[in-house]
């Protein structure tokens, strides 16, 4: 008889205490996930926070967060992570009242793009670890915009330097002697009369000064985002973008205004992206975010038709870059009609060291190759 009341209490305490849990364990229960810095250049590393909060009297004895993320995220490899399509995560947490806990994970960013964890799952065991209970958050504010890298000034081929140097010389033909712009470091089209000796005896290095222009040209970039080489896939494109990225602060870091127009798509507004002339802190990290958000697709816009209707948005008085992988017959066509015009118009094909194209055969200081490997 004292056994079946023992049974009958212990079962009821089962009951009471599994309804009890039953009816308040979502109650007070908390999982956030963020990052510590919302927007980082890809390359670089960044830090996911993990917060879960339990804000009741009532314990959690067992509770397990799942969450998935862009496998472009490279964290260190654990047990309780795997990659696939996507990074999965799952962490377990065992919570005492009105405890918080916060862990921490770091990563490394490898890839342009807006990245975010949508949802979090969650799926808790009861006092007796005998049921599942399964939940969720919203968790669609947690995203990390990563720029696209940048290319090192000493990976950046001779070529350029001088396409560039040329670009910067002509659009500060009329510099203003009497306007003083800045300071900035020796560069080899820099005239030696540019030279500003006291600052460079205090850096050890060559120092220049700047003027304003008295006629300030626009140098405008036109990004093309469709294939033209026998081996395609992502690699082209991304590199591309980077370059784009490369010379904008090239040139703005030379007080230039510069422009960014492209086929590419913005991934939410999925309009071609066109980001008008400027040259302060705020327009190259506008260009920067507009690359960053460029979804790549298969199809785009015609890149010919494209390079006509900004020459006549922007004006034939100002410097236009291609930067362009194809070189099909109508772009090319566009492209010399524009020179014969007399518009300063160049051309930089972004391609592997080891393919050599037919289409080089007009390379000059106007057609330049820029040579990628195949990681970009």
């Amino acid at each position: 008889m004292r056994l079946l009341i023992v049974l009958l209490i212990g079962a009821a305490f089962y009951i009471v205490l599994r309804l009890v849990f039953l009816k308040n364990w979502y109650k007070g229960l908390d999982v956030k996930i963020d990052f510590e810095h919302r927007t980082i250049r890809e390359g670089e590393k960044n830090t996911l926070s993990e917060v879960v909060r339990n804000d009741k009297a009532m314990p959690m004895p067992v509770v397990l967060v799942k969450f998935a993320i862009t496998r472009t995220f490279v964290f260190p490899r654990e047990s309780n992570s795997s990659v696939t399509d996507q990074y999965y995560r799952k962490e377990y947490f065992s919570l005492r009242p009105y405890q918080r806990i916060t862990r921490k994970y770091t990563f490394t960013a490898t890839r342009r793009g807006e990245f975010g964890i949508s949802s979090i799952n969650l799926i808790c065991k009861d006092f007796f670890l005998f049921h599942n209970y399964t939940g969720g958050f919203d968790n669609r504010l947690a995203s990390v915009l990563v720029l696209p890298a940048r290319i090192r000034q000493g990976e950046i081929p001779q070529e350029i330097i001088r396409l560039n140097g040329e670009i910067i010389q002509r659009v500060k033909l009329n510099e203003d002697p009497f306007a003083f712009q800045s300071i900035r470091e020796y560069q080899p089209f820099d005239p030696m009369n540019h030279i500003n000796w006291k600052a460079s005896a205090k850096t050890g290095f060559l120092e220049v000064n700047t003027f304003h222009s008295t006629n300030q040209r626009n140098v405008v970039l036109l990004l093309n985002l469709e294939g033209g080489s026998v081996r395609r896939g992502d690699t082209i494109a991304e590199a591309s973008i980077k370059i784009a990225s490369t010379l904008a602060s090239v040139f703005v870091s030379e007080h230039i205004p510069t422009a960014l127009c492209s086929n590419g798509i913005d991934k939410d507004s999925k309009e071609k992206i066109s980001i008008g002339a400027g040259c302060d802190e705020g327009h190259i990290y506008s260009v920067d975010v507009a690359l960053a958000r460029i979804e790549l697709q298969e199809a785009y816009a015609s890149f010919h038709e494209l390079i006509l209707n900004k020459v006549e948005e922007f004006g034939e008085n100002n410097d236009y870059i291609i930067i362009s992988n194809s070189l099909r017959e109508e772009i090319r066509d566009t492209f010399r009609h524009l020179q014969e015009k007399g518009v300063k118009i160049s051309f930089i094909i972004p391609e592997y060291h080891y393919v050599n194209r037919k289409d080089f055969r007009e390379n000059g200081m106007d057609i330049v190759k820029w040579e990628i490997d195949d990681e970009g």
